[in-house]
């Protein structure tokens, strides 16, 4: 079918170094993935099993673990026609879904991660532009770097649609701001092309909400980037990382 393996034996790690968060992918003797993430850090993956592979589009440290020739480039996604300055968290998230799809016909992935990405794929697996804007945390940053009032929100809450609709307080109507520009870009897209729509990235959970408040229907794919990458570097025909629950919404 095209699609480039790596043999791996079982028990094995996958590491995708992020801008802000490491991904990891985790096999166990069963064959069973699982999917974590933490913080970048060297004593992590001082302490991580040897890695049968690994991607990267955030900065790469020098440690014996990441061995050049276990790096997964960007030229091995089966992905049609994509560029070289493309990230290959995009590429992996668009091959993904195009090949999870259950409906003939182009789609739309965003991922939510420290930068929000919308990718389109063509019917026939092809890239076919997309937009790229700054993510939550990045929005909430600059807010709080650019100004003297303002102040980064130091939390981590998950219910940032909640609430009045124009808050009072700063950071609440910081937070409330950050949201609506991200639905508005994703439904501004879906006006433009409605195919369907993929939804990925760590901040996905905070948009779901929304994004289906506004009457859009969605895949939720939470590791669908991951899911891909082992996919990829896993022997035919074991397309057992793709066996993991799809929430359409």
């Amino acid at each position: 079918d095209g699609r480039w393996h790596l043999t791996m034996p079982s028990e094995q790690r996958c590491l995708l170094i992020g801008n802000s968060r490491w991904h990891w992918a985790d096999q166990s003797r069963s064959g069973a993935w699982s999917y974590s993430h933490s913080q970048p850090q060297l004593s992590v993956l001082a302490g991580s099993a040897p890695l049968c592979s690994w991607a990267a589009v955030g900065p790469v440290p020098a440690h014996s673990m990441l061995r050049p020739d276990r790096r997964l480039c960007l030229d091995a996604i089966p992905l049609r026609n994509v560029p070289a300055w493309l990230g290959i968290d995009r590429a992996l998230a668009g091959w993904g879904a195009w090949t999870q799809s259950a409906e003939v016909g182009p789609l739309m992935v965003v991922d939510a991660g420290t930068v929000l990405s919308l990718t389109r794929v063509t019917a026939d697996g092809a890239f076919n532009g997309g937009w790229l804007a700054a993510g939550l945390r990045l929005q909430l940053q600059a807010m709080a770097v650019g100004t003297e009032a303002l102040r980064d929100p130091d939390d981590q809450r998950q219910d940032l649609c909640d609430g009045l609709s124009f808050p009072r307080d700063s950071c609440e109507a910081m937070r409330r701001g950050v949201i609506e520009s991200l639905v508005g870009l994703i439904v501004r897209a879906q006006d433009l092309d409605p195919s369907p729509l993929w939804l990925c990235g760590g901040d996905a959970p905070l948009l779901v909400q929304a994004l289906q408040t506004q009457g859009l229907e969605l895949n939720h794919a939470p590791d669908l980037v991951m899911q891909s990458l082992v996919t990829l570097v896993s022997p035919a025909p074991d397309r057992s990382a793709l066996d993991q629950p799809l929430n359409r919404l």
